[in-house]
């Protein structure tokens, strides 16, 4: 399929090794209620719980009021410590014994839609979605179904399915879908290095681009069911719902086989991890503990820790935070924050540059770095439209960027800031290292902000 723009990531230090490995149960669990998916979510949840109680891995922790129990489960066997409206911290006993979910069954997609409705919520799995379903009703919203097997990335392209030991998980997970959401049509996106792995049976496959970022929600609706899932005014398309590849695996994990909705299944990566994977981590696993396993040592970097998309995603400021059920990746790149002084006159043999401008596009066997400084001064646009070249969505983020700056936002609405998707392609590529994104987003801010005020008006 055609896609303009985008940006290919090539040979880069700390890249994912196909391999999925378990990380050892943590030392405590912090399941984090006063900020993240529980404190965004319209259903009032009930703490179970109290401190000095015992608690199974598997147990509920958390239970939604209302008729339909929605539960957080335990992902630890240990003791309560406390537990109050901000979290709940268990001590972890450290065996890794599990309690099965109770009334999974191996055929679910062959219970009444009540039934498989009110396992997927009792079990966990709801908090997978990425959305929250409060009754049976509201699954009936969804028209679309797209899993994403789409790694583009600077660091997760070695991803393969085959690190999922069995096939048939996959298979039962799609039929479990149909299940929950019988009006939808569900579709596979995949690009050429999944292709192989990936055939039609229970869903449409899609082949995709192998350009980043195609693996984000918005160009995935865009290209495969020719849907836009955010509008210029900022409302999320309901009839789609977009689930990551290995998402649907564990809602078949809980369902068919029991095992509880304890982990997530995360890329840990980058030049400052020891062993760059995929890793089984206990949700509520303190950052803290990921570094004192994963991470290479602080003489090395320093490091900073990014959990989600490498240049979307938010920096860990505590090593306190912990694993949630949705996250997918954590990425460690070197902490360099000072500018590079004279840094044009460096060969970089070292460095990416989508104008190939450094000795490391001509010397492809040496592994370019990933870190976190802007390389040298900040110099003037030079307008070399290589933001707009590299845009997913086709805007002009530079034109965006000067209206900004010039304090005449408004007239930049013509250049369309409400689609940017904030993949942060326009900063990476930019010579001069200006912060493009930002502004964009300013704008596109502003964008809603004067519609929303119109509506009201009218």
């Amino acid at each position: 399929m055609g896609f303009s723009g985008g940006y290919r990531f090539k040979n880069f230090e700390g890249v994912a090794e196909t391999v999925l490995k378990s990380l050892p149960v943590p030392g405590k669990a912090v399941i984090d209620t006063g900020s993240g998916m529980y404190a965004s979510m319209k259903m009032k949840m009930k703490i179970l719980v109290h401190e000095g109680e015992t608690v199974r891995a598997g147990s509920r922790l958390l239970e939604s009021e209302g008729d339909w129990s929605h539960a957080v489960p335990s992902p630890v066997n240990g003791t309560v410590a406390s537990a109050g409206e901000n979290g709940i911290v268990i001590d972890s006993d450290g065996s890794d014994s599990l309690e099965p979910v109770s009334g999974h069954t191996r055929a679910p997609w062959e219970l009444g839609h009540d039934e498989v409705f009110g396992l997927f919520c009792s079990s966990g799995c709801w908090m997978l979605a990425g959305r929250q379903f409060e009754t049976p009703g509201e699954c009936g919203s969804v028209n679309y179904i797209i899993i994403s097997a789409v790694h583009n990335g600077p660091l997760d392209q070695a991803w393969s399915p085959e690190m999922f030991d069995d096939p048939a998980l996959f298979t039962n997970g799609i039929k479990t879908l149909k299940a929950l959401f019988p009006q939808a049509k569900i579709t596979v996106a995949i690009n050429k290095n999944s292709k192989k792995y990936i055939s039609s049976g229970e869903a449409d496959v899609c082949l995709l681009s192998d350009k980043y970022p195609q693996e984000h929600p918005e160009l995935l609706s865009r290209d495969t069911v020719q849907r836009r899932l955010v509008s210029p005014e900022g409302t999320t398309d309901q009839s789609v719902l977009v689930l990551n590849y290995a998402h649907v695996i564990q809602i078949a994990e809980v369902m068919t086989l029991g095992r509880p909705c304890v982990d997530s299944i995360l890329m840990v990566a980058g030049p400052g991890v020891s062993q760059p994977g995929w890793y089984r981590v206990r949700t509520g696993t303190p950052f803290s503990e990921i570094k004192q396993r994963l991470l290479k040592s602080d003489d090395k970097g320093p490091w900073r820790i990014v959990r989600g998309n490498l240049f979307s995603g938010v920096g860990i400021a505590s090593p306190d935070e912990s694993v949630r059920p949705r996250d997918t990746e954590i990425s460690v790149i070197r902490e360099h924050a000072v500018r590079d002084l004279w840094r044009f006159m460096n060969p970089g043999f070292a460095w990416d540059s989508y104008t190939k401008a450094t000795a490391a596009e001509y010397i492809p066997f040496l592994p370019k770095r990933l870190d976190s400084n802007l390389h040298g001064g900040e110099r003037p646009c030079v307008q070399c439209n290589a933001c707009d070249e590299v845009c997913p969505v086709g805007i002009y983020p530079f034109l965006i960027w000067k209206h900004v700056m010039a304090e005449n936002t408004e007239e930049s609405f013509r250049f369309r800031p409400y689609d940017c998707i904030g993949c942060g392609l326009c900063d990476y590529v930019c010579p001069s290292k200006i912060d493009v994104s930002p502004a964009v987003r300013q704008a596109a801010e502003l964008y809603r902000e004067t519609r929303r005020a119109d509506e009201v008006s009218d």
